[in-house]
């Protein structure tokens, strides 16, 4: 056994009371050891990976059974491989929406140990959404074991269960008004120690907590589709955020075995404000005949070696939501490079979102 902080990650082989280092909580974690037996290199993106590239290592145990991870860190055969998994700290987490974002986080929060707290608007989606994680989860494990999991989820169409969670995090329409109005609720029905975050994509956080009662603790919880696979999650410090509500979010994205970024409160922050100047520039190529679709994307591949182009990640984003954060970046900044284009709004306005609607750039079906 060893002990872990659980803000800066650092390890001691006794019981500590408090991080010396940063303050953080300590809790007990399980050690286990694998060495690697064989790496396996994919080089090839598809729509649950398509970052890349990845590895697939077999591990093998002291007694010699195998297993497998997926990871993007290079390892080599013989290399030892360390697994932590905390035995103490796990939290309680209230989801807001049930949309592609909300079942992802709601995936890697049971797959953590946590517990949910699911609010939607409608007693269908939650069904809907169950639904779908189970099937998500049966591919990992056993029936049984899925279903063991899934008896951690209360869903509710109201807001006070919403109050019993540790941290809140929003995940609906990229809409400021519909998300002020959200975090009104929560600041009412939720105490002053419940942590709320939005899933927000490119609004500015300080906007959406402006004139709540705590807005010290309202950051951004930035997580990347598909969210059991990107190791990412961007933290947005608004401008009353204050260093503790960072701190439990830092702990809480390393329980979820992801990756933590500090990002000031910036229209779309790191990775969108410069992804999206990328796809909204490809697609204005378009408007002037700069080349075809498949010609751009080809050259990003090949010339910057880029796992998709710009248009086959449109399409796996969706176009309207790619509509909706480059409207609300060029609202924020008013930069040239954030003027819609008009092959991108011809797209939406005529209903072809993408992978979802099996039509964007690109045909699906």
């Amino acid at each position: 056994m060893k002990y872990c902080c659980q803000g800066c990650g650092r390890e001691w082989d006794y019981p500590v009371l408090a991080c010396v280092f940063c303050g953080g909580e300590v809790s007990k974690v399980d050690i286990s050891r694998y060495v690697v037996d064989e790496v396996i290199t994919v080089n090839v993106p598809s729509e649950d990976h398509p970052l890349i590239p990845y590895y697939v290592l077999m591990l093998k145990d002291s007694d010699g059974s195998y297993h497998f991870q997926k990871t993007f860190q290079r390892h080599e055969t013989g290399d030892v491989v360390q697994v932590s998994r905390s035995l103490e700290k796990t939290y309680t987490i209230g989801i807001v929406g049930t949309g592609i974002t909300g079942k992802g986080i709601a995936e890697v929060a049971l797959l953590s140990g946590s517990r949910i707290v699911w609010k939607s608007r409608s007693r269908s989606a939650l069904i809907n959404a169950i639904e779908a994680l189970s099937k998500k989860l049966s591919k990992r494990m056993s029936p049984d074991e899925a279903e063991i999991l899934l008896e951690n989820i209360i869903t509710t169409t109201e807001w006070e269960p919403l109050s019993e969670s540790e941290f809140v995090i929003e995940s609906i329409t990229e809409d400021l008004s519909i998300k002020r109005e959200t975090f009104r609720i929560l600041d009412q029905i939720c105490s002053s120690q419940v942590v709320l975050a939005s899933n927000t994509s490119s609004l500015q956080i300080s906007r959406i907590s402006e004139g709540l009662l705590h807005p010290e603790r309202v950051l951004g919880l930035h997580f990347f589709n598909p969210i059991a696979r990107m190791q990412l999650v961007e933290i947005v410090r608004g401008e009353q955020t204050a260093n503790e509500t960072i701190d439990k979010c830092r702990a809480l994205v390393a329980s979820l075995n992801k990756v933590d970024v500090i990002v000031a409160d910036t229209p779309g922050f790191i990775v969108n404000r410069l992804l999206f100047v990328m796809i909204n520039t490809a697609c204005r190529m378009l408007d002037e005949g700069v080349a075809k679709v498949e010609d751009i994307d080809r050259a990003m591949k090949l010339g910057a070696n880029y796992p998709m182009g710009p248009f086959e990640l449109a399409d796996l984003i969706g176009l309207d939501l790619c509509l909706e954060i480059i409207r609300n970046l060029h609202d924020s900044s008013q930069g040239r490079e954030y003027e819609a284009s008009l092959a991108l709004e011809n797209l939406v306005n005529s209903g072809c979102l993408g992978r979802k609607s099996g039509r964007g750039f690109y045909q699906y079906s």
